[in-house]
């Protein structure tokens, strides 16, 4: 399915437009209480029923909320509006609506339409590994369009068809490629309120995504396409974007779809596999969580022979020298945006984080890490560097570009 997508700073009051253009009479908002007054234009988005009761890591009773308000308020199709736990939550209400059961749910067994323009043909799923070849028509709404408003600049949510959603604290992953929303608007405006902090990390997701996604097994000459317009469009922008500058912020929104559009292709590898209880036991939101361990995976990629000379091409593509700057660089621009280094956990912790590490996303890493392996990256990660070496990474980040 080709998105229809619309880009440029006040995008937003073309909502309306593009809600109809998508079909939707009475859409369903989900999405942060502060930006969705920047939607409501017209009576038929300052009449639409919200649903904001969703948690920051959206949980699977959260989409089950927001299939109650879609059901009794009527509707006929969904906008999201915010950050990735906003769409993410938005394509986990539309799967639930095109599931059976919550088991067919957490296979990934979505009855789709077979006029769909997913690819759906008539007949039940007989397992999650059939998804993206056959579907059956739902019981429920045979069509529900989604339009994805990002209102950050990091996760590409809005490029993918991949919702995350926790049960009990467990990870699940729901995908279908019914699940990529219809119509996206990137409206770089609305990065404009976003706190510093909340502006870096989402930009360290995107960089992280981009560079993951260009090093991944899974990666296609495609993917590698918008994963080099994912790290370029960061590296080339982050100083003027936060610094206030209008344009590179509008690039920094294109650069977060690139890396969705790389990272839906290729999946993650250990960077984000590596994220998620840094962020749940030690506290940095995500995206600076990837990058505490990234340069420390950079390293070990360039010192292995069997994938050096990708790193080597990797590094040029980002505009460096040599392979190894690439660690520094990436070391650099956590010092320089001041994103701390939580302090070095305990023996108990450490081995709570390694044993954590999901094995299947580790599958698509360029290398094998063993247990050991694991458990080194996070103490590498959170050992603090000489000062030699630290005014040596923040040079390098300093004059990149110049």
């Amino acid at each position: 399915m080709i998105q229809n997508v619309i880009r440029g700073r006040d995008s937003i009051l073309k909502a309306a437009e593009m809600i109809d253009a998508l079909g939707i009479r009475r859409p369903l908002i989900v999405g942060s209480r502060h930006l969705i007054p920047r939607l409501q234009r017209g009576e038929t988005l300052e009449t639409a029923p919200v649903f904001s009761g969703y948690h920051p890591n959206p949980d699977l009773a959260d989409a089950e909320a927001g299939v109650e308000i879609y059901r009794t308020q009527g509707c006929d199709g969904i906008i999201s509006i915010g950050g990735g736990s906003a769409m993410d939550t938005a394509k986990a209400i539309k799967a639930w609506m095109c599931a059976e059961s919550t088991e067919d749910l957490k296979a990934n067994r979505l009855n789709i339409p077979a006029d769909s323009g997913t690819g759906g043909t008539e007949g039940k799923i007989a397992s999650p590994r059939d998804l993206k070849k056959r579907a059956g028509r739902p019981k429920g709404k045979s069509r529900i369009p989604h339009l994805a408003i990002p209102g950050t600049a990091g996760s590409g949510a809005e490029a993918t068809a991949t919702a995350v959603v926790y049960e009990n604290g467990q990870k699940l992953s729901l995908s279908h490629p019914a699940l990529l929303p219809e119509g996206v608007i990137l409206d770089a405006g609305l990065l404009d309120s976003l706190p510093d902090y909340h502006k870096k990390s989402c930009a360290l997701d995107a960089l992280s995504q981009g560079i993951e996604s260009y090093w991944a097994r899974g990666a296609t000459e495609d993917s590698r396409v918008h994963a080099f317009l994912a790290f370029r469009g960061v590296l080339d922008n982050l100083k003027g974007y936060l610094a206030g500058d209008p344009h590179a912020a509008e690039e920094m929104m294109d650069a977060s779809y690139q890396s969705g559009k790389a990272i839906y292709t290729t999946r993650t590898t250990a960077a984000h596999a590596m994220s998620y209880q840094i962020t749940k036991l030690l506290g940095p939101a995500h995206g600076h969580a990837c990058a505490l361990t990234l340069p420390i995976l950079w390293d070990l990629l360039v010192e292995n022979g069997e994938t050096h000379a990708m790193m080597a091409d990797l590094a040029e593509k980002m505009g460096l020298g040599e392979p190894m700057m690439g660690s520094r660089l990436l070391r650099g621009i956590l010092i320089d945006l001041e994103m701390p280094v939580p302090g070095m956990p305990n023996e108990e912790m450490l081995d709570r984080l390694a044993s954590s590490v999901n094995a299947e996303r580790l599958s698509n890493h360029p290398m094998t890490l063993s247990p050991a392996q694991i458990r080194a990256v996070y103490r590498r990660a959170f050992t603090p560097l000489g000062s030699n070496e630290r005014q040596a990474c923040l040079d390098i980040w300093k004059y990149y570009g110049i």
